[in-house]
């Protein structure tokens, strides 16, 4: 690293490396002491192996691998929580981290004090604090809980305090580590939309999760760590099909949603794919998309039958179409290929369920989530874009 020091927003790492002890620090006998030899026990962790990166200012960044890989090391050591043994790290200007659940918080305190305990950690003055106070309260949607104790709070409840003091807090850097799995569904959706606003408020942004949706919908640059070292880094499509395949995944299949029983068919496989028959889960206005799955029969069925919905964030089914696939030795593989995509901005379901023709539906087989990019000039759910245009000279003109 050259001797000035990064730009605000600016993240750098140079042949940075750290290992962990993980021989337990147990109570000896003197004949312990006087025994046992050097050495002995497991050899050291090494989190981090000489890992160089750099992060431009205003650049988001996702870090995904495998449970071990050095993600959450890596946020730590740009944190400053843990120092590395060689190389160097730093960030440019004012970090502010979420990492652990609850970490920095007093447990004997009220949310409310641990938020202008947080504030002033961050170098926050009381009156802006103050300012933020009531955003944050709202955001985390605690309620009357916001005046009590934090050690009463569930874990998700402490996701939600923990973010909504990162999110309104002034920030070049953001490093955010896999806390936003423990929340629900919606305060994921609304944590996501919020780090979107700060990446457009100019934000550098590093982003440790396994949602692969999450990583696809906030970054522009994935970096796959494995064994402590980088083993990628480039575009998110390509980050993540290299992650997929690291992990042994390339394929899709979606979240099962199949209550217990006896289902005569089963969505076995299920996957949402550009024109090119590539996995994805984030699309734009107008892309193509490319619905492929797997149905499977468990017993012999007289005739097969499949059906398929969109719904919004909120659960209400926007399109739903069904079909009666041909089973060919128990199988049927599908794709439903849809030209354009005419949803705007936002968080959408893929549902499908598979049933014998002529039983009731046992219900939703397996659910899919996938996000559509939002775009300027255009707000609702279904794009009807025209063009505008002086009726009155219109009529002159004909």
């Amino acid at each position: 690293m050259s001797a000035e020091a990064p730009v605000p927003g600016e993240i750098v790492l140079e042949h940075a490396s750290r290992a962990f002890s993980v021989r337990g620090d147990q109570g000896r006998t003197l004949k312990d002491l006087v025994l046992r030899r050097e050495g002995e026990g497991p050899p050291p962790v090494q989190a981090l192996a000489d890992v160089s990166l750099h992060v431009a200012p205003g650049e988001t960044v996702g870090m995904v691998g495998r449970n071990g890989a050095g993600k959450t090391s890596t946020l730590r050591v740009l944190a400053g929580i843990v120092p590395l043994d060689s190389g160097v790290a730093a960030c440019g200007g004012r970090v502010v981290s979420l990492l652990e659940l609850g970490a920095g918080f007093g447990r004997d305190f009220t949310g409310r004090e641990n938020i202008e305990l947080n504030g002033a950690l961050y170098g926050l003055d009381r009156h802006e604090i103050a300012e933020r106070m009531d955003a944050i309260i709202a955001f985390s949607e605690l309620g009357h809980f916001i005046d009590s104790p934090v050690k009463t709070y569930s874990s998700g409840m402490m996701v939600r305090l923990g973010f909504a003091i990162a999110a309104h807090l002034p920030a070049d850097v953001l490093l955010i580590d896999e806390v936003l799995a423990v929340g629900d569904v919606s305060f994921q959706r609304k944590c996501l939309r919020r780090i979107s606003e700060r990446i457009a408020a100019g934000a550098t942004l590093i982003f440790v999760s396994h949602d692969t949706g999450a990583i696809e919908r906030v970054c522009e640059r994935v970096v796959v760590l494995d064994g402590g070292r980088v083993a990628f880094d480039g575009t998110v499509a390509e980050g993540l099909l290299f992650y997929h395949r690291l992990m042994g995944a390339e394929q899709g299949g979606g979240e099962s949603v199949r209550q217990p029983g006896s289902r005569a068919l089963v969505v076995a496989d299920l996957e949402l794919q550009d024109a090119a028959g590539r996995s994805r889960v984030l699309f734009r206005t107008g892309d193509p998309l490319r619905v492929s799955l797997r149905v499977e029969a468990r017993r012999p069925v007289a005739a097969a039958r499949l059906a398929l919905e969109v719904r919004d964030g909120a659960g209400n089914s926007l399109f739903r179409t069904e079909v009666s696939p041909e089973l060919n030795d128990g199988v049927a593989r599908l794709r439903f290929d849809v030209s354009r995509l005419g949803l705007l901005g936002g968080d959408y379901d893929l549902v499908v369920e598979a049933y014998e023709h002529g039983q009731p539906s046992p219900g939703a087989d397996r659910v899919l989530s996938f996000s559509v990019a939002a775009e300027p000039g255009a707000e609702g759910v279904v794009d009807l874009r025209g063009t505008w245009s002086d009726a009155e000279r219109a009529e002159v003109a004909r």
